[in-house]
């Protein structure tokens, strides 16, 4: 399927690249990456989201190219659409059925990917999607260069915490070795993406502190944030980031759930675990999914209804 997957990049000319709504550090770096390697083979590449990406990442260079949707734009020109870090078409918001019909690529490491598309490599045992194109890249002897290394470093870090997550591996740090020896700055993308803090973020993070409940008996670690919070400090989604593993931190915290109201009154959630527990199982309750000890979802149910039933599951 890898080879594939490369016979199609380099046949078709006009590429679109997608991936999932609200995107994160590794939805941005493993998008970025693929975006400005095509881009040195000559291709017309577009790199489109339906959400801005996070300020955390407008340091890295080429993310001027990154485009979020707009409204009643079509493709009909692209030939090929490549989804990445993208678990479902769905969790791609409107890139979805704006790229239906055309032939698709789907590269994702989510243990709920169903293998979507007519060309899906998935591997949920990787660390992070960049991680994945880190090795595709390599194997594929596509153009690697000091900007691709960057998005690809930050998206590892992200998805695996700064590599304190179980899910590091021993490749996972060969393929950060790799990065480095391309140019990648360990020191500048951790302090731009995780050690800078706005207010809001800080503020959020406060109120979560404060205002976290504790349920002893399933050791869950637990906070709801409504819109009225979020509009107080004018935040954005991206500042709600770290936020559910901080709850995790808890010392006798086992799992820890954070939900947070959107405006138009849905809940996203997001859950995380130390131990055993399979989080990726109840988030496929609400219709989510992710990996055993980190995983999301939407409902259209109230905080307590989730809360409840999520106390029921565990």
């Amino acid at each position: 399927m890898k080879n594939k997957i490369r016979e199609l990049l380099l046949q078709y000319d006009s590429i679109l690249i997608t991936a999932h709504k609200n995107p994160d550090g590794d939805a941005v770096g493993a998008g970025l990456a693929l975006t400005l390697s095509l881009l040195e083979l000559g291709k017309k590449v577009r790199f489109v989201l339906q959400d801005k990406i996070p300020d955390t990442t407008l340091f890295l260079e080429g993310s001027h190219l990154i485009e979020q949707y707009q409204e009643e734009e079509n493709f009909q020109n692209i030939e090929l659409v490549v989804f990445l870090d993208c678990a479902t078409r769905n969790r791609a918001g409107c890139m979805n059925h704006l790229t239906e019909g055309k032939t698709t690529i789907n590269i994702d490491h989510h243990m709920s990917n169903p293998h979507y598309g007519d060309y899906a490599f998935v591997e949920p045992n990787i660390s992070a999607t960049s991680e994945i194109l880190t090795q595709l890249l390599r194997e594929w002897n596509f153009p690697m260069n000091v900007a691709i290394a960057s998005a690809l470093y930050l998206g590892i870090v992200n998805d695996t915490g700064n590599f304190e997550h179980d899910n590091v591996t021993v490749n996972t740090l060969k393929a950060a070795q790799f990065l480095v020896e391309q140019g990648a700055n360990n020191a500048m993308i951790v302090r731009n993406f995780l050690k800078t803090n706005s207010y809001a973020s800080l503020k959020l993070l406060g109120e979560a502190l404060f205002h976290f409940q504790f349920f002893e008996e399933k050791k869950l670690s637990y906070f709801y944030l409504t819109k009225e919070v979020m509009n107080k400090y004018a935040a954005k989604k991206e500042h709600t980031e770290g936020i559910v593993e901080k709850l995790l931190s808890y010392e006798k915290a086992s799992v820890s759930l954070f939900l947070r109201e959107e405006q138009d009154g849905s809940i996203k959630g997001s859950m995380r675990s130390k131990d055993s527990i399979d989080v990726n199982q109840i988030a496929a309750y609400f219709g989510g999914g992710g990996h055993v000890k980190a995983a999301g979802f939407s409902s259209q149910d109230c905080a307590d209804i989730i809360l409840n039933k999520i106390l029921e599951l565990l």
